[in-house]
C-alpha cells in the first residue's frame, strides 16, 4: 500500500467519503481513514448501527443529490410519512413531510392564532432556504460573521409575529432542544429555522449507507479507503502539515490533510468534556409495528426531548427492525456522571433507562408486550460537537467545517462542496 497520497481524508461520516470520493474522480491520489474520535457504534440485531441516526437533507436534489449524479451513485432515496411524530402536552403531532400538508395542517394545530402563526411558519421556510444557499457559497467563518451581527432569536421572531400561544411555543422548543440546539430565546434564527423543517427524506438501509455508498465511488475512481484503520494523530514540521500517524503506527503523508468534525481534537489536544448521549437499543420485529409508525418521533420530557428512531427498511415484514432511543445530556450532566463513583454511575444509568423507555412506551406503545431484545442503556458522548473550537489555519491541513447555524448531526452536503471547490486546483 503507498504511503503518499495527494489528499489525505480523515472522517467517519458521509460528508468526508462524498470529498474523498469527488477528488479521486478527478485524478488525485486520495487516502481515505477514519477520525481518532470515532462516532460510537452498537451492535443490535446483528449489525452495527450509529448512536443517533443523522439528519440528512439534499438526498432528491440538493448538493448529496449532485454530489452523486456527478460520481453515478444511486441513492435509494425512501420518501416516508408522516416526517415526524412529536409528543407534547397530552398529545401527539404528526408533522408531514409534504411542505403543502404541512402548511394546511398547521393552521389547524395552533387555531389560536392561526394567521400569525402562519406568517412566522412561511418566515422559517424563507430564512431555512437562504441558510442552506448561504452554507454552500461561504467559508462558515464568513457566516458566523454574519451570525453575530444579526442576533436575531427564534424568539424574536415568535415575538415579532406577537406568538403567545404556549402550546405553539412548547412545540417549537421541544424540537430545538431534540436537534440539539437552545430553546427559542437562545437559538439563533437560521438554525432554528432549519431544525422546524421537517425531513421526510431518509435512505433505505441504517446510518452508514450513505457513507459506504460514496467509499465505494471512491475506489472505482482509484483511491483507496482504510475502512479499519484510523488517524490518531498529525505529522508536522515547523510550518506544515504533512500528514497522520495511523493507530497501528504507520505514517502516511500527503500534500493536504483535510479533517472532520469528529477529528478536529488530533489537531487540539484537548480533554474537554464533551455533552453525552444516553441512548438504548432494541430489536424488535418489524411485524410487532404499527404501518404508520413514523421514521424518527420527538418525545417532549424533562431534562430533555427524547429522540426515537426507526431504522429504514426495505425489507419484508418478517426481518426485524432497530430502534435507538437518545436523549442529550447537558455538559453539566456529562462532566459529573464522569466523575461519579461507579456505584452512583450505575444508579444515574438505571434511571436514564427508566426514561428512555417509558418515552417508547409513550411513542410505540405496542411494544409493551412485543418480542423485543433491549440492550443495556449506553453513556456516550455526543459525536454531533467537536471537543473544541478547531485550529487556526495551518499549511496543509483543511478543515471540513459544518456551517454553525446547521443543527447538529444535521447534513446536507453543502460542506463538501465549498470545500472541493477550493481544493480541486490545489494540486496539480
Amino acid at each position: 500500500m503507498s504511503t503518499r497520497f495527494d489528499f489525505i481524508i480523515a472522517g467517519n461520516t458521509a460528508a468526508e467519503a462524498a470529498l474523498a470520493a469527488l477528488l479521486a474522480h478527478d485524478g488525485h491520489a486520495v487516502l481515505l481513514v477514519g477520525a481518532g474520535a470515532l462516532q460510537p457504534v452498537v451492535r443490535c440485531g446483528g449489525q452495527w448501527h450509529d448512536t443517533v441516526p443523522p439528519l440528512w437533507a439534499g438526498l432528491s436534489e440538493g448538493p448529496y443529490a449532485r454530489i452523486a449524479a456527478y460520481l453515478g451513485v444511486y441513492l435509494p432515496v425512501v420518501r416516508h410519512e408522516p416526517a415526524w411524530r412529536v409528543h407534547v402536552a397530552q398529545r401527539a403531532i404528526d408533522v408531514p413531510g409534504d411542505i403543502g400538508q404541512w402548511r394546511r395542517l398547521r393552521r389547524a394545530l395552533f387555531p389560536a392564532q392561526a394567521d400569525a402563526a402562519g406568517r412566522f411558519w412561511q418566515a422559517q421556510e424563507v430564512a431555512a432556504a437562504a441558510a442552506l444557499r448561504l452554507a454552500e457559497q461561504f467559508d462558515p467563518l464568513a457566516q458566523l460573521q454574519v451570525l453575530r451581527q444579526q442576533r436575531v432569536t427564534v424568539g424574536d421572531m415568535l415575538r415579532r409575529y406577537q406568538l403567545v400561544d404556549p402550546s405553539l411555543r412548547d412545540f417549537v422548543d421541544t424540537i430545538l432542544a431534540a436537534s440539539g440546539l437552545p430553546a427559542s430565546d437562545h437559538c439563533p434564527w437560521p438554525a432554528g429555522s432549519v431544525a422546524l423543517l421537517p425531513p421526510a427524506e431518509t435512505l433505505a438501509g441504517d446510518a452508514t449507507t450513505l457513507r459506504r455508498l460514496f467509499a465505494d465511488a471512491l475506489i472505482r475512481a482509484g483511491g483507496e479507503w482504510r475502512a479499519k484503520q484510523r488517524a490518531v494523530a498529525l505529522i508536522t514540521t515547523p510550518t506544515h502539515v504533512i500528514g497522520v500517524r495511523l493507530a497501528g503506527g504507520e505514517e502516511v503523508y500527503a500534500r493536504a490533510v483535510v479533517l472532520g468534525p469528529a477529528a478536529w481534537r488530533l489537531a487540539v489536544h484537548s480533554d474537554h468534556a464533551l455533552p453525552a448521549i444516553a441512548a438504548r437499543y432494541i430489536a424488535i420485529d418489524h411485524a410487532c409495528l404499527p404501518s404508520d409508525a413514523p421514521l424518527r418521533q420527538i418525545v417532549a420530557g424533562t431534562p430533555a426531548p427524547i429522540i426515537v428512531s426507526l431504522s429504514p427498511s426495505s425489507q419484508p415484514a418478517a426481518h426485524r427492525r432497530r430502534l435507538t432511543v437518545a436523549m442529550r445530556l447537558t455538559n453539566a450532566e456529562a462532566t459529573q456522571l464522569s466523575r461519579a463513583a461507579p456505584r452512583a454511575r450505575r444508579q444515574r444509568r438505571e434511571t436514564l433507562s427508566a426514561v428512555l423507555q417509558a418515552a417508547v412506551a409513550t411513542a410505540l406503545p405496542s411494544l409493551a408486550q412485543a418480542n423485543q431484545l433491549s440492550m443495556t442503556t449506553a453513556l456516550l458522548r455526543d459525536p454531533t460537537i467537536p471537543a473544541t473550537r478547531p485550529p487556526a489555519a495551518q499549511a496543509g491541513l483543511w478543515l471540513l467545517r459544518s456551517p454553525p447555524w446547521l443543527p447538529p448531526g444535521y447534513d446536507n452536503g453543502s460542506s463538501v462542496l465549498r470545500l472541493y471547490r477550493q481544493l480541486r486546483g490545489l494540486v496539480s
